[in-house]
């Protein structure tokens, strides 16, 4: 019997636009002696290409971030705005030319059209539209070789890998202002065929947020976006808006195999994450889910668990470290939910410290 060779397309009614992974988050910056280029050593990223115009690619696992000090242009813009932070969300997709195409006919707004470039290795194809605030969103396609031309490889000498590194982007979630959340539901559904699978209402002492998950059906982009519960007034999610002066990438969820190792390495090099509660352990063996891991080293590492009868995951968050932007470190045990069990502990958390800083009374 002959092997099927045939190359199965990503290109479907759940997944119009052929998307196959998040490519590369691109970071924009004042410079590359940004704080931020420090950051992503201490993360444990590499410098694995540099580009021309002030670009540093950081490669760990599959994840990439884009570090670019443009002079001018979109991220220019974007840092006058709103100062560091995640500029374009940048999507690797099966075929450039169909991806803007059919994304133009679902009502998107065209940033750039297709853009062709030839070099010795191949055919590089991008386009952008238009996403939430003034993020953009980019479809790449290209060969499997440098990351664009004009880009050249580069050993790191300043590369700290992490013992146990992180594998993928987990998810993304966007913070928007009140009335925006179903705005931007809807233009992932119209524009990218992406569904809802959660929805959360999450009320605190003081303040609340609602969020809307919209994700691609093979898990390979997951998307939360959050809004304040009210217009106006003091809360987590208008801290973020004020501080970023709009719309924007609230945290980054990395992926890892090992999070007591991951998040253990991070702490060493001095990175600092939420403090949970003891309280909160205590009430991990009444819950629906069964935990491998000592409860003793989860409460050292100040890990959260959550999950259901048929699997579980384990969690943790940065404080900000760019702009208001943080990073939460995840590890899933066949269960593909969101710590929803953790939100109030996480809510409550981040309230407390917004308490102890004097921006609630």
């Amino acid at each position: 019997m002959t092997a099927d060779t045939t190359k199965r397309s990503t290109i479907s009614p759940d997944n119009p636009l052929g998307i196959k992974a998040i490519d590369h988050l691109e970071f924009t910056c004042d410079s590359l002696s940004s704080p931020t280029r420090a950051l992503f050593h201490k993360l444990g990223f590499a410098v694995t290409e540099k580009g021309p115009e002030n670009q540093e690619l950081f490669s760990q696992g599959q994840v990439r971030f884009l570090l670019r000090a443009a002079p001018q242009g979109h991220p220019r813009t974007y840092f006058e705005n709103h100062g560091e932070g995640v500029s374009t969300l940048s999507f690797q997709v099966e075929d450039c030319d169909h991806a803007i195409t059919e994304a133009k006919k679902r009502g998107a707004e065209v940033v750039q059209e297709l853009k062709v470039q030839e070099d010795q290795n191949g055919t590089y194809k991008t386009a952008i539209i238009k996403g939430f605030g003034d993020v953009h969103n980019e479809f790449v396609e290209r060969p499997n070789t440098l990351f664009r031309p004009g880009f050249e490889k580069f050993d790191d000498p300043e590369a700290k890998p992490l013992k146990q590194r992180v594998s993928r982007i987990d998810h993304l979630t966007n913070n928007v202002p009140k009335g925006e959340m179903k705005v931007w539901k809807e233009y992932y559904e119209r524009v990218f065929g992406m569904k809802v699978t959660r929805y959360f209402d999450i009320k605190g002492v003081k303040t609340g947020l609602q969020s809307e998950v919209v994700q691609l059906p093979n898990n390979s982009v997951i998307i939360p976006i959050n809004e304040p519960e009210q217009e106006g007034g003091k809360s987590q999610i208008q801290e973020f808006l004020d501080l970023h002066k709009g719309a924007g990438v609230q945290h980054i969820a990395l992926m890892t195999a090992d999070i007591i190792d991951t998040v253990g390495e991070l702490r060493e090099r001095g990175m600092n994450f939420l403090d949970i509660p003891s309280t909160y352990y205590e009430d991990i063996p009444n819950r629906p889910f069964k935990v491998e891991e000592d409860l003793g080293v989860l409460e050292s590492r100040q890990l959260l668990v959550d999950g259901d009868e048929e699997g579980y995951l384990i969690q943790n968050f940065s404080e900000t470290y760019v702009g208001p932007l943080f990073f939460e470190y995840i590890q899933r045990k066949n269960h593909w939910g969101f710590g929803e069990g953790n939100f109030q502990a996480l809510f409550d958390a981040i309230e407390r410290d917004q308490v102890k800083r004097g921006y609630l009374e």
